[in-house]
């Protein structure tokens, strides 16, 4: 905020003391009030006096407000228009980061981090007032984590996150993707749901202290995480039973010697915590590497591993709309083994 409290204390106090009654308790924002900005958005009680015309170039829903809205002498505050709007002061104040130029833009850009709350502020908000370029930018970040490809899956925490979430946010992001029609986020968030077992009935909580929102999953959805779950569960064994197959690859040179371990692995694998986890895209490969490294698993038997742990998790990725119960939504290219890079802005500026 510009304006020095200090200095010209008159001038705020008269301004509010000259407005309605109504729009008398409104208090400044501490980041988005500008001197000589041309309109005020009360959201709340809060108040962000910013630039008309750089909100309507951006946003048709913003134009169509200012342009079809008739001045009213008893909407003033400091001489500037007052629009109300129906979102929290909290998100108004994220999506604006976004939209009005700053000292160092901060849009997606690979260096910056959002926090989940942020990015959902954002998605909510650029699809409300129509700022298609930042929706888009915004969903691409948070495909990150929820990725319609295997590949992309298979690279999670390689890199650091666009976006910083925790497991239960992935309630959030079923309801943002059928909110913005992105059935592309559905599969892996049901699946995060799905792991959440119990606590997906909690619902998940956006921001801090009193003024954090909790948002849950309709009866429908938390069906289908829970009933999901199951499945999943049912699915581990097959999984496992698929990857650690007792008998050695046809290019062993050895079957005496794997034979023997291979059946040893199955046995560990079997008394692992994870053989009755839900989780079952989680790889196998560290145990599988742990387990092997004082052997005399031949190079190919060791490889064969490896590559029946990918061909059984890409098995249960490309059934996850069936496992969901929403084939009929995501379609039928929703859920795919590869793809090209993200398309968020991987550069400095």
């Amino acid at each position: 905020m510009s304006l020095d409290q200090e200095t010209r204390p008159k001038k705020r106090r008269r301004a509010l003391q000259d407005a309605p009654p109504q729009l008398s308790t409104v208090q400044h924002h501490s980041e988005f009030w500008f001197d000589d900005g041309s309109v005020v958005l009360v959201a709340r009680n809060t108040g962000f006096r910013v630039y008309r015309a750089l909100l309507a170039t951006q946003s048709t829903v913003f134009s169509d407000m200012f342009s079809s809205s008739s001045p009213d002498a008893d909407a003033i505050i400091e001489g500037c228009p007052v629009v109300h709007l129906s979102d929290s002061p909290r998100d108004v104040a994220h999506f604006l980061r976004v939209l009005l130029p700053k000292a160092q833009p901060t849009l997606f850009a690979r260096k910056y981090s959002f926090s989940f709350p942020q990015i959902s502020a954002i998605i909510r908000l650029a699809h409300k007032y129509h700022v298609q370029p930042v929706l888009d930018q915004a969903i691409s970040a948070l495909e990150e984590a929820f990725p319609s490809h295997f590949e992309a899956w298979e690279r999670i925490g390689t890199q650091t996150p666009a976006v910083k979430f925790k497991s239960e946010h992935a309630i959030a992001v079923v309801n943002l993707a059928f909110l913005v029609d992105r059935p592309s986020l559905l599969s892996v968030a049901f699946y995060r749901c799905a792991l959440l077992g119990g606590a997906v009935l909690d619902g998940c909580k956006l921001g801090n202290g009193k003024t954090g929102t909790v948002v849950h999953l309709d009866r429908e959805n938390a069906k289908r995480a829970i009933d999901g779950r199951n499945e999943l569960a049912a699915r581990a064994l097959d999984v496992l039973l698929d990857i650690f197959d007792v008998d050695p690859c046809i290019e062993c040179e050895t079957p005496e010697g794997c034979g023997p371990v291979l059946q040893s692995m199955q046995q560990w694998a079997f008394g692992d915590t994870k053989s009755s986890e839900a989780d079952i895209l989680e790889s196998w490969r560290e145990r599988i590497e742990l387990w092997v490294r004082d052997t005399d698993i031949c190079d190919h038997c060791r490889e064969a591993l490896v590559e029946r742990d990918v061909r059984a998790r890409r098995r249960v990725w490309r059934e996850l709309p069936k496992i969901f119960d929403i084939e009929e939504a995501v379609g039928p290219n929703c859920v795919s083994e590869s793809s090209s890079d993200f398309s968020y802005e991987d550069s400095d500026g």
